[in-house]
């Protein structure tokens, strides 16, 4: 049996069960049953989700318990003991995949009921007109009367025809033709329809038995197609029919709008040149291309196409047409028109700068603050005005955000989108869903509400901030629901604010009714975007031009801590105002040369990070003997004011190295990121996590170094270190993060560019390592403790 006739023959088994049978069964037997259904039905909740009070009011209240168990049990428990009671019978199921609930509901029905038999309570017409109960299984066909054993009457290759007829008191007779009996086997049934079923069901097991084609059935009344056919529509004319339409002022005709409306974006595809592919959507392809309108105009468009021209598919997909040609908002992509004739085509306004998640990768280092809020506040402009027509859209994500210019986005992708009535819900059927936008609800329940949108807003404006970063990358798609379940949530972008991150939290409530409503998250927004204008006002930047946060800083290791901590920044001690810039402009120029001094100090830190590198690397070890850039007075760090009896730090290659377990540690971290950039191309990514964790091992032995000389160092210092072992364990987890992300996509075109970011986080721990040397080894000299290098290594080295 395959997997289609499966579901249908458990649906109708499950049917006949609720409502013939589940008041007649045990209690015990209710609960497995109507458990087994629960979570077949609701295939992707979390297996703890019926212990949340809230999914189990949902159940109760808006879906019903009377659709999994009968009325007799839910009405012979207190509900709390009955909560108890299916919350305890769920989780003996809770691990089950779907075909397995349905395998497991036969086996424990088969316990009280021979669901493969289907009785029907009909009377002999020959004898004595006795009421019987004619069963028909794969057995045969039998008959049984009350407190009596089956009698078997006839197996199905005895039958020979098959026919009813109506009787005129409304009851019906089913006439079975035996092989070798003496006279048909003749019943009377209540009304036609059931000695219909009865012949059909005979029937079918007669051609499964024999492996024929040919029904067994007659007909010899003119039969079902005239019982079935629909009455005549009625012609006009006559005279009364004439003069009430046409001549009477009383009735009037109201035109259809939904019609003119179709009318109006019903195009010809003569006026319409198709482009290049811009990308494959669900249906089919997508094209750019140009439109001719009626007035001349000439139109860039976007083309969506269907590959698939079965009458269901086409329905399916004109419906995102259906839905926006009824919308009208400035960020709400528009509709342009609908070519229903087959290849069937939808029009739509083509932005020049594609989806949002594609702009904010390549405007990252340009973009500002207020643009993304502003961006936010658009989305939650044109979802306030979904949400006025009741109206769910269920994928907001930036990839069906379309940019139109710098300061305009809009909505797209009506694909999901759904009407829904006033308090009510879409519970939807598709399978193919974004599981990691979802709130808990729809991926428990399918239950999709503008609440529900609320949440996938939450995310979407999540991703904003985080420069389109997948949410829950790092999670396959069964693993979201659970992590929601215990309250985890997507966490602070690193540049988001926290007024907008705060907004965020209140739209991933557990509960839909304590997030708030797009009207509330447009107020909230809207205030957030005119604060941060005034704020880059008072500081004297143009939001436009300059942005308040550098992105590109994410891709370049941070500056050196030891650094900050060396009064290499100059201390301002005079107060000032927080709403106005009052430094004098020598003070802003000095704060630019020191800025300056401090890439200059990065750049010479990576000079020294490849030098390290091509001294281990074996395919570059003929330039070891090439020696580090020397630091000169005019790029090296600034003068510090003079400090009584405080040494000024040595130079890195020239202190004593033998028995320092920091500078080791430090080393072999570089010699394990040189060789997962080396392997990196060969290594299947199954081997990813063993080439990170050989970087992490040398790590955890310098963190474990550093703590072992902490207390003898100088105190001034400590800190600067112990926030640097910090950093580097932050670096960790991110390459972490960006391994398992690489894993992901090892068979996808995204594999090189993940490939690339791991390499980068790694290079950015190795930087951050060799940061922490310096800060070390600058402790050290304010101790005391460092030695000079010995002439006898130097010569070894320059023999080497």
């Amino acid at each position: 049996m395959n997997r289609t006739t499966m579901h249908y023959f458990y649906q109708q088994v499950r049917s006949d069960y609720m409502q013939h049978y589940a008041s007649k069964v045990s209690d015990g037997m209710a609960l497995q049953l109507g458990c087994l259904e629960i979570r077949r039905f609701y295939k992707d909740m979390n297996a703890n989700g019926l212990e949340k009070k809230s999914n189990y009011e949902l159940l109760e209240k808006d879906v019903g318990l009377d659709l999994f168990f009968p009325r007799e049990l839910i009405q012979s428990m207190k509900p709390k003991q009955l909560r108890r009671l299916i919350q305890q019978t769920f989780r003996g199921y809770s691990a089950l995949k779907q075909d397995l609930c349905i395998i497991r509901f036969f086996s424990t029905l088969a316990q009280c009921y021979s669901y493969t038999q289907e009785s029907f309570v009909c009377q002999l017409v020959h004898g004595w007109n006795l009421t019987i109960d004619l069963v028909i299984g794969p057995e045969g066909i039998s008959q049984q009367t009350e407190n009596s054993t089956p009698v078997c009457l006839a197996t199905f290759s005895q039958v020979r025809s098959i026919s009813c007829s109506a009787e005129s008191d409304g009851r019906a007779l089913l006439t079975v033709h035996i092989e070798g009996a003496k006279q048909p086997l003749s019943v009377n049934t209540s009304s036609l329809a059931e000695a219909e079923n009865m012949a059909d069901l005979i029937d079918g097991y007669c051609r499964l038995e024999c492996s024929s084609a040919s029904s067994l059935i007659i007909r010899p009344y003119k039969g079902r197609d005239a019982r079935l056919k629909l009455p005549d529509i009625p012609k006009h004319g006559g005279p009364s029919a004439s003069n009430r339409g046409l001549s009477s002022d009383i009735y009037a005709e109201i035109p259809d709008g939904a019609a003119d409306s179709a009318e109006k974006h019903r195009i010809s595809r003569d006026d319409v040149v198709v482009g290049q592919i811009l990308g494959e959507g669900f249906f089919g392809e997508v094209h750019d291309g140009v439109y001719k309108s009626p007035t001349g105009e000439r139109i860039c468009v976007a083309i969506k196409t269907c590959k698939d021209c079965a009458a269901d598919v086409k329905e399916k997909f004109l419906s995102e047409a259906g839905l926006m040609k009824n919308l009208d908002h400035p960020h709400i992509v528009s509709l342009i028109g609908v070519i229903e004739v087959d290849p069937v085509w939808i029009v739509m306004e083509l932005l020049e700068h594609g989806e949002l998640g594609n702009y904010l990768e390549e405007k990252q280092y340009i973009l500002t603050m207020p643009t993304l809020i502003l961006y936010s506040l658009q989305i939650s402009k044109a979802l306030a005005y979904l949400e006025g027509l009741n109206m769910v859209h269920r994928d907001i994500a930036v990839r069906n955000v379309l940019v139109a210019s710098d300061e305009c986005v809009k909505l797209g992708d009506f694909g999901l989108s759904r009407y829904v009535d006033d308090q009510e819900y879409y519970k939807a059927s598709v399978s193919r869903l974004p599981i990691k936008w979802m709130a808990p609800e729809s991926i428990n329940f399918r239950r999709f509400t503008t609440a529900s949108d609320v949440w996938m807003f939450g995310v979407c404006v999540w991703e904003i901030f985080s420069v389109a970063q997948q949410p829950f990358f790092w999670l396959e798609n069964g693993q979201v629901i659970n992590q929601l379940e215990l309250g985890v949530r997507l966490s602070k972008p690193q540049h988001c604010p926290p007024s907008i991150h705060s907004l965020l939290t209140r739209c991933w409530a557990y509960e839909p009714r304590g997030r708030p409503t797009f009207s509330q998250l447009v107020c909230s927004l809207s205030d957030i975007h005119r604060m941060e204008l005034e704020q880059n006002v008072s500081r004297g930047r143009s939001p436009s031009i300059t942005s308040t946060f550098d992105l590109k800083n994410q891709t370049e290791p941070p500056p050196k801590p030891s650094r900050l901590q060396g009064n290499t920044l100059p201390r301002v001690t005079h107060p000032q105002k927080t709403n106005m810039d009052t430094r004098p402009v020598w003070e802003k120029e000095q704060m630019e040369d020191t800025l300056q001094r401090q890439r200059r100090e990065m750049l010479m830190d990576k000079q020294w990070l490849e030098q390290e590198e091509r001294q281990l690397d074996p395919v570059v070890r003929v330039d070891s003997h090439i020696k580090p850039p020397e630091k000169s007075p005019e790029n090296g760090p600034p003068e510090k004011p003079p400090m009584p009896t405080v040494a000024q730090p040595l130079p890195t290659a020239e202190m004593d190295r033998s028995g320092d377990q920091v500078y080791t540690g430090v080393m072999a971290i570089v010699k394990r990121v040189v060789q997962l950039k080396n392997d990196v191309n060969a290594l299947p990514a199954s081997e990813y996590p063993n080439a990170v964790k050989a970087v992490g091992i040398p790590l955890r032995s310098l963190i474990q170094s550093v703590d072992e000389i902490l207390p003898s160092l100088h105190s001034s210092v400590t800190t600067e270190i112990e926030g640097t072992m910090k950093l580097l364990n932050k670096d960790l987890g991110e390459l972490i993060n960006k391994m398992r992300l690489a894993q992901q996509n090892s068979i996808t075109s995204l594999k090189e560019e993940c490939q690339r970011q791991m390499l980068a986080a790694a290079h950015t721990l190795a930087m951050d390592s060799k940061n922490l040397l310096d800060a070390v080894d600058q402790a050290r000299v304010r101790a005391n403790l460092a030695k000079p290098r010995p002439a006898s290594q130097d010569a070894e080295d320059s023999g080497q």
